[in-house]
């Protein structure tokens, strides 16, 4: 990693707005930007780094070679009535790890670009609550060169990163 391990948190910025359009029902947009440029550690290239001599932790050592992203959000919430609230979302963002970064991204594969979320709150008093939520990151997949660091040969399409996800959660809460 660049500059001994050095890893800040990207700045990141965005613009929403929510809309009730009707007494129960809220519809949400959301853009944000992610500036990984700004994190040497997260953006600078690994490959050319590696085939450069950059050994990892120097000043312009190899980073994961991530590139800044864009983010949109769409959300929608029903009140269904006072004891249930329904939730749904889509997220679509930028993919900022190009092929040629691959290799070294096998440590944070951060390919997905697409999220769908489910959720509900049951609330069976006015002091507690039960949330639920459920959540799909559609599988993606980068194909990139590797070198075999003996010989410092390089396989063309080497490297093959990929992720998907899938999750679920509970929550409890008690208003004092």
């Amino acid at each position: 990693m660049h500059n001994r391990g050095d890893f800040d948190i990207p700045e990141n910025f965005g613009v929403g707005v929510a809309v009730q359009v009707t007494p129960a029902v809220t519809v949400a947009l959301d853009a944000t930007r992610i500036n990984y440029g700004g994190v040497p550690s997260i953006a600078n290239g690994s490959l050319s780094q590696i085939m450069a001599g950059q050994p990892l932790g120097a000043a312009q050592g190899p980073g994961f070679g991530w590139r800044d992203i864009n983010v949109v959000k769409l959300g929608v919430q029903w009140q269904m009535n006072e004891r249930w609230t329904l939730r749904a979302g889509y997220n679509k963002g930028d993919n900022p790890i190009r092929s040629q970064d691959a290799m070294f991204n096998i440590l944070a594969p951060g390919v997905i670009r697409e999220h769908i979320t489910f959720g509900a709150t049951y609330a069976p008093d006015k002091q507690s609550e039960w949330t639920f939520a459920l959540w799909h990151g559609k599988r993606e997949t980068v194909v990139g060169p590797s070198v075999d660091f003996t010989s410092m040969a390089m396989n063309p399409t080497g490297t093959r990163i990929g992720m998907h996800q899938n999750g679920f959660g509970v929550q409890y809460s008690r208003r004092f």
